[in-house]
């Protein structure tokens, strides 16, 4: 049986300054209750991808500033430590910052109004999805695309499906397991851990999952 296609997308992001800063971790709590999920989205997900040729020792902008400019560190990691596949919203995720950060504040209130090397200046993004030419009809084909699609696609599909789809998933694995009946590579692509990898490592691996998938004699016919 012939599962549906694969349709690849790629997405843009416009990025904006909101003018608005932070100098101190009092400031830069106040902002994060009342900015846009946007902002949230641009400081945590898009620096990822746009930092994807090399592994920071924080993804998140957020706690990149809290260790350089206010020399925060245990607050930074237990920021960085924040897994951005446990959360499927951005409310949940903006909840969860702002509880870390209140958290220490009260056992820190020294800290609160310590003003940063720098200030935080916060952005916005407004993405825009676009369908790519690329559609996979089974292994081969997504083997095919995967190999040669663009970076930013590979981030819309594995990392920004979790908050579109709103479940702990991705659209590769979604797709292997409810398309393709093939739930062994959709586990394998829902473990992979992209505070580990680059996306071009990332892209590695699922080559390397699809292409033993491909190999495997238990393999279901589709």
């Amino acid at each position: 049986m012939e599962g549906n296609p694969f349709y690849f997308y790629t997405s843009s992001n416009l990025v904006e300054l909101t003018g608005e800063k932070a100098n101190n971790l009092e400031e830069l709590v106040a902002l994060l209750k009342r900015c846009t999920g946007s902002a949230i989205f641009y400081h945590v997900f898009q620096s990822y991808r746009d930092r994807h040729f090399a592994i920071d020792k924080y993804h998140s902008d957020f706690a990149q500033w809290i260790s350089n400019s206010l020399d925060e560190e245990a607050l930074a990691e237990r920021l960085g430590s924040l897994d951005v596949r446990d959360f499927t919203t951005i409310r949940a995720l903006r909840e969860s910052m702002i509880q870390i950060i209140d958290d220490h504040l009260r056992k820190h209130p020294q800290s609160g109004n310590r003003q940063g090397k720098t200030p935080f200046f916060f952005c916005q993004s407004v993405s825009i999805v676009m369908p790519t030419h690329y559609i996979a009809w089974n292994l081969e084909d997504f083997y095919q695309v995967i190999g040669k699609i663009g970076i930013r696609s590979i981030h819309y599909h594995l990392i920004e499906a979790r908050l579109r789809l709103g479940i702990h998933t991705n659209d590769f694995s979604n797709w292997f397991r409810n398309s393709l009946g093939m739930e062994r590579p959709a586990q394998r692509i829902e473990g992979i851990d992209i505070y580990l990898h680059s996306l071009e490592e990332i892209r590695k691996k699922i080559l390397q999952y699809v292409e033993e998938e491909m190999k495997s004699p238990c393999r279901p016919s589709v």
